[in-house]
């Protein structure tokens, strides 16, 4: 993070401080209940934002070498994300054209071709046939493609973005300025550590919503984060779609009064929001990746994946990484998303006919006018 930020975010957390507030939107914002329950909306946003948008399908740190390979989906929709014998990132579907078997399970290093498991239809990195054993003539005729099914992708600043429409990616135009710090935290060179996968009982949105804003802090947390972070003052920026929330940590109040010595990063978790379903989460010493898909057709679940990454991988630091993850999804599994349950439960049952933001979630506020704008639906 360049040092002119880091200064200018602690002048704004000193001001607000002082004037014990936080920073705030123009005004309330006010969303229908059905922004999270109703099926005809969740359809809209899979087929605008997630199979007719821009998504995240890795980070450079899964795939760091030629022939490192790994499994993931786009809203259900398997790909492997490979990088080939020059060094590019590669996206296909990751279904054999002959039945539809996977070419890549899970995470796997040094290829030097991708195998179907099912019949060893076998494929080059760059998704070319390379051979069909047993198979002489008896597939003339079919009409079948025979090299495997590439994505619209590009890599850059640590992020592999892929679309499933066929529409161009630019990753370095769609990330834009969230990346700025991002680069300067070496993303691109972190590795990965361990992810893990559970399907939750909310929207996938509210899921979202948990990392956009520090205002419950202070009750929900009271007896786990709260007496290491603040509540208020929150600091916000948007990079167009994207956006930063940052928590603060209470440590800031110790860090005097000579700026040549300031570091903010070591005071504060950094929430990036890189729309519209993945967010990077820098702590101190590694990275968080967070991917949010509707489950299926269900507006009401969410299937989430939660990756750590970091530049240390001996193993001591490793089996640190992993004991951090144990926390933070302890937490989050404990406090969070239990709350998301019965807060999703109240709007399907129309207990409530409406979300509430306040001018002082004005992260929020910026997250649901990009969803809303995306699908051409009406203000708020």
């Amino acid at each position: 993070m360049r040092r002119e930020v880091q200064h200018e975010l602690i002048r704004r957390f000193r001001s607000l401080a002082s004037a014990r507030t936080t920073q705030l939107a123009a005004e309330p914002c006010v969303l229908p209940a059905s922004e999270y329950s109703s099926r005809d909306q969740l359809q809209t946003e899979r087929s605008v934002l997630l199979r007719g948008g821009t998504l995240v399908a890795a980070l450079s740190g899964d795939i760091p070498n030629p022939g490192d390979a790994v499994a993931a989906h786009l809203d259900g929709v398997p790909v492997a994300v490979v990088r080939d014998d020059d060094g590019r990132v590669r996206v296909y579907r990751n279904a054999c054209p002959h039945r539809g078997a996977p070419v890549v399970s899970d995470r796997q290093q040094g290829l030097r071709r991708l195998t179907c498991p099912f019949h060893a239809w076998t494929f080059g990195l760059g998704g070319e046939l390379q051979a069909r054993p047993l198979a002489a003539g008896c597939f003339d005729g079919a009409d079948v493609g025979c090299d495997l099914s590439e994505l619209s992708a590009d890599e850059r600043h640590g992020f592999v973005l892929a679309r499933l429409d066929g529409g161009p990616v630019d990753a370095a135009d769609y990330l834009g300025g969230v990346v700025d710090d991002l680069d300067s935290f070496e993303l691109a060179s972190a590795r990965h550590v361990e992810t893990r996968s559970v399907v939750l009982p909310c929207n996938w949105k509210m899921v979202i919503d948990t990392f956009l804003e520090a205002y419950h802090v202070f009750s929900l947390h009271k007896n786990t984060i709260a007496p290491l972070y603040y509540s208020h003052p929150m600091l916000f920026d948007a990079f167009g779609p994207h956006c930063r929330l940052i928590g603060l940590r209470r440590t800031l109040d110790d860090i005097g009064e000579d700026e040549s010595t300031w570091d903010f990063p070591p005071h504060a978790t950094i929430h990036y929001v890189v729309f519209p379903n993945t967010i990077v989460v820098h702590q101190l010493d590694h990275f968080e990746l967070w991917r949010v898909y509707p489950n299926g057709d269900d507006p009401s679940t969410s299937l989430v994946h939660t990756g750590v990454y970091a530049h240390d991988l001996s193993d001591g630091a490793v089996r640190r990484w992993k004991k951090n993850l144990d926390i933070l999804l302890e937490v989050t599994t404990q406090e969070d998303f239990p709350v998301c349950g019965e807060m999703q439960r109240a709007l399907d049952s129309g207990a409530t006919d409406r979300v509430v933001f306040g001018r002082n979630e004005l992260a929020l506020t910026h997250f649901h006018e990009q969803v809303r704008g995306r699908l051409g639906l009406a203000p708020r």
